[in-house]
C-alpha cells in the first residue's frame, strides 16, 4: 500500500494509490499546530496491518499564522509526517520526491506543492487543459499545455497571474467576496465582519455534502446559515426574510463564479485551451464557469468517486510515488 498525505492549514487529506481509502479530516492548524500529530496518528492506526510500502506528502499548511515563517511551517509539518510515517518522501516544486534530510536543506521548495502533484499526475493523460481545484479555502487554476504544467511555482506568482484565487467553498468570508448586496431590488453595503462564510451560502443553496459538517462549518443547519447570512447586512432573518438570505447566498455564488471566469478566460486566451478538468469539493462552481466560456468540462468525480476527487492532491502524490 502506498499512501498520499496533503496537509493544509484547515484540513488534512489522505488517500491510497489504489483508491481504496480517502479521508478529508478537519485539522485547524491555526488553532493548535500540534493537532497534526494527533490526526496523523489516527491515520496511521487506521492503516495498520495494510502493509504501507511508501508515503508521499505535500503541504500548504506552512502558511498558517501559527508559524512565524513558511520555512518554519514546512519543517514542522515535515517533522510531524516523518515522526508518524518514517521514510516518507516529500514532493517538491521540481516534481521530484526527496527524503526528509533534503527538506531541511531547502524547505521553501516544498511549500504549497499539493496543486502541482495533481497537475503533474493529470498531465500524463490530459495534454491541453485547464485544471481547476476548488477546496475549502482556495482555488487553483492551472494551465497544462502539451503535457507541461505551465503555472508559476510560488503562491506569490500564481496570485499575480490568476492561477491561485484565495477563496473556497467553506471558509471564505462573505465580506471577502462582496461589498454590496441587493435585497428586494434595493442595494445595501455589507458588514466587513466574519459573520458568514461561503459554507453558509452553499448550504442554503443546496450544494452541501458530507464535508459540510455542522460542527465545523455550518452549526445549526440551513436555518442558522440563513441567520448568519442576515448578519452580513446587520439584520436578523425576520428583517430580510428567507428570500433575502437566499438572495445573498446566490450573490456569493455569482461572485465566485465570476472571479473564476475571469481567471479561466485569461488562461484560455493565452494558451488556446478549450477543456476544463475539475477536482475538489466545489467543482459545481467550475462547471458553471466552463459553461459560460463555452468550454468542455470534465469533473474528476465522474472518473473517480467523489471521495477521491475531494482529496485529489493526496491521491495524485500517492500515484506519482507509486510510479517512481
Amino acid at each position: 500500500m502506498i499512501i498520499g498525505i496533503d496537509i493544509g492549514g484547515a484540513n488534512t487529506k489522505v488517500a491510497t494509490s489504489d483508491g481504496s481509502l480517502s479521508r478529508y479530516i478537519y485539522t485547524p492548524l491555526w488553532r493548535n499546530r500540534a493537532i497534526i500529530y494527533d490526526v496523523l496518528a489516527d491515520v496511521r492506526r487506521e492503516l495498520e496491518g495494510g502493509g504501507i510500502r511508501g508515503t508521499g506528502a505535500v503541504m500548504t499548511g506552512e502558511l498558517c499564522g501559527c508559524f512565524n515563517t513558511k520555512r518554519e511551517g514546512v519543517l514542522y509539518i515535515k517533522n510531524a509526517v516523518t515522526d508518524m510515517f518514517g521514510g516518507a518522501k516529500f514532493f517538491d516544486s521540481y516534481c521530484t520526491f526527496k527524503d526528509n534530510s533534503y527538506v531541511d536543506k531547502n524547505p521553501l521548495s516544498f511549500a504549497a506543492t499539493n496543486w502541482l502533484a495533481s497537475a503533474k499526475f493529470l498531465s500524463e493523460e490530459y495534454k491541453n487543459v485547464i485544471f481547476v481545484d476548488i477546496g475549502s479555502t482556495t482555488t487553483d487554476v492551472i494551465p497544462i499545455v502539451v503535457g507541461k504544467v505551465k503555472a508559476k511555482r510560488t503562491d506569490l506568482e500564481r496570485l499575480k497571474y490568476g492561477e491561485l484565487i484565495y477563496s473556497g467553498v467553506l471558509r471564505t468570508g462573505v465580506a471577502h467576496l462582496l461589498k454590496r448586496v441587493k435585497i428586494r431590488g434595493e442595494e445595501y453595503r455589507i458588514s466587513s465582519e466574519y459573520f458568514a462564510t461561503t459554507a453558509d451560502a452553499y448550504l442554503v443553496l443546496g450544494y452541501a455534502n458530507e464535508i459540510y459538517k455542522p460542527a465545523f462549518w455550518c452549526d445549526g443547519g440551513v436555518e442558522r446559515a440563513m441567520q448568519r447570512l442576515a448578519r452580513v447586512v446587520c439584520s436578523d432573518l425576520e428583517e430580510i426574510g428567507e428570500e433575502g438570505a437566499v438572495s445573498i447566498a446566490e450573490q456569493v455564488k455569482e461572485a465566485q463564479v465570476g472571479e473564476l471566469i475571469d481567471s479561466m478566460k485569461r488562461i484560455k486566451a493565452k494558451y488556446g485551451l478549450r477543456k476544463v478538468i475539475s477536482a475538489g469539493i466545489g467543482d459545481y462552481i467550475v462547471e458553471e464557469a466552463a459553461d459560460s466560456l463555452n468550454m468542455d468540462f470534465l469533473s474528476l468525480s465522474s472518473i473517480y468517486d467523489k471521495g477521491l476527487s475531494s482529496v485529489f492532491p493526496a491521491y495524485a502524490v500517492a500515484k506519482l510515488l507509486e510510479t517512481q
